[in-house]
């Protein structure tokens, strides 16, 4: 009973973060106009691309980008939906920036979603589409590139910005904790039942979960169950040390796994004060920066 528990307890650690091992890339390409700047997945290869228009095609995964004289998205996204005869389209969802179509014909179905982005200068519409993926994926990866669509101009001065400033310099904090993280990255918190809070930069994909609960089992208990269920997990420990957050013991462990044929480091910090763990992962960590960053932020925790 007692190891079953103890299983589960790893389990949780490893599913909160062992999602990210899936998080997918994104690279960021300027307009053939240099009009504006666009992040996509890194495995969806530019296709077409010539003025104001940009596509990325990838299997059965297509991704436009392209200017419109529209003020509204349904104007143009009407006249496509029209001549797109081989296909039944029926609404799903709709709001003032977005529709999202389900595309059938037969057995064959696929989901369409439309966006617009209103820039100073013009408006885009985004078009994602796929007949692999699931409606949540397909929005989930639209309104990231929306979020990162913008003029050129603008966006080379923000990316000097966060270069100068990549460091700890704003706390997040709750009734248990504080910690640190850059100003310009985003905090999401409750992202499902088990993680507390992602505090990370999507144009990176580069971040942290905080997971925490009460459990009586030991912390040298949980850190070896959790590293059995890592390696199960398709992960590669390459280095576990003992250290101290905030004067309480700490289990440190790098993690390595394969993604898209590019090795993929996580850092994993394990702890506890009295009956609550805490795990503090860093997902998809590539480059010395990110490293030493990450122990800044470790550096910067401190309970209440």
């Amino acid at each position: 009973m007692k190891q079953g528990l103890l299983l589960l307890i790893a389990l949780v650690i490893v599913a909160c973060n062992s999602g990210q091992k899936n998080e997918v890339r994104y690279k960021e390409y300027t307009s053939p106009d240099k009009s504006y700047v666009v992040s996509v997945p890194d495995y969806i290869p530019a296709n077409k691309c010539f003025a104001d228009l940009m596509s990325f095609v990838k299997d059965d995964n297509f991704i436009i980008i392209q200017r419109i004289s529209a003020e509204h998205l349904s104007d143009d996204v009407t006249n496509i939906i029209n001549e797109s005869g081989k296909f039944s389209f029926s609404q799903i969802e709709v709001s003032d920036t977005t529709i999202m179509y389900q595309a059938s014909k037969g057995l064959i179905m696929a989901y369409k979603y439309y966006l617009i982005k209103k820039l100073p200068e013009a408006n885009y519409m985004i078009s994602v589409s796929s007949f692999t993926k699931s409606k949540n994926e397909i929005k989930e990866m639209g309104n990231k590139i929306y979020a990162s669509l913008k003029p050129f101009q603008q966006a080379d001065v923000e990316t000097k910005d966060q270069n100068v400033s990549l460091k700890a310099d704003k706390s997040y904090a709750t009734s248990y904790y504080t910690i640190k993280y850059p100003k310009h990255w985003q905090v999401q918190e409750h992202i499902d039942e088990m993680t507390e809070v992602y505090i990370g930069y999507q144009p990176e994909n580069f971040g942290f979960t905080i997971v925490r609960f009460e459990t009586d089992y030991s912390l040298a208990e949980v850190n070896a169950e959790g590293n059995k269920n890592v390696r199960q997990a398709g992960f590669r420990i390459l280095e576990e040390k003992q250290m101290k957050v905030d004067g309480v013991k700490c289990y440190k462990t790098i993690q390595e796994i394969a993604i898209q044929g590019q090795k993929v480091k996580h850092i994993s910090y394990t702890f506890k004060k009295g009956d609550m763990l805490y795990n503090i992962k860093f997902g998809s960590v590539t480059t010395r920066t990110q490293e030493s960053l990450a122990s800044d932020i470790i550096d910067s925790f401190h309970f209440k």
